[in-house]
């Protein structure tokens, strides 16, 4: 039984991440890189798992820190609070902390 719900949960992750990593393909790649360090309109993603968010943001990698900068915006980056529904700003906040 506990197995069963492990599983079901590690597919959950991964379907999350799976759908996330399309969205933020849609949504967020025009202005953040994901494999490089570039630059683009706002900054590289890139090894946000390490814990940290980019320079221009300075902050801890967390949940709530990467919600918070989807649902708010800022340091040029627009508002997506009600551009995104609640599934896809999560989806794509467990892509970007794998990135």
């Amino acid at each position: 039984m506990k197995l069963g719900i492990l599983a079901l949960l590690i597919g959950g992750v991964a379907l999350a991440q799976s759908s996330g990593k399309e969205l933020f393909e849609s949504k967020c790649s025009v202005c953040h890189a994901t494999e490089t360090s570039e630059r683009r309109i706002g900054p590289s993603l890139k090894g946000v798992h390490e814990g940290k968010l980019p320079d221009g943001i300075g902050k801890k990698a967390t949940h709530d820190n990467i919600l918070k900068q989807i649902n708010n915006g800022g340091n040029g980056m627009p508002v997506f609070r009600e551009l995104l529904t609640d599934e896809q700003k999560e989806a794509i906040v467990a892509y970007v902390l794998t990135l």
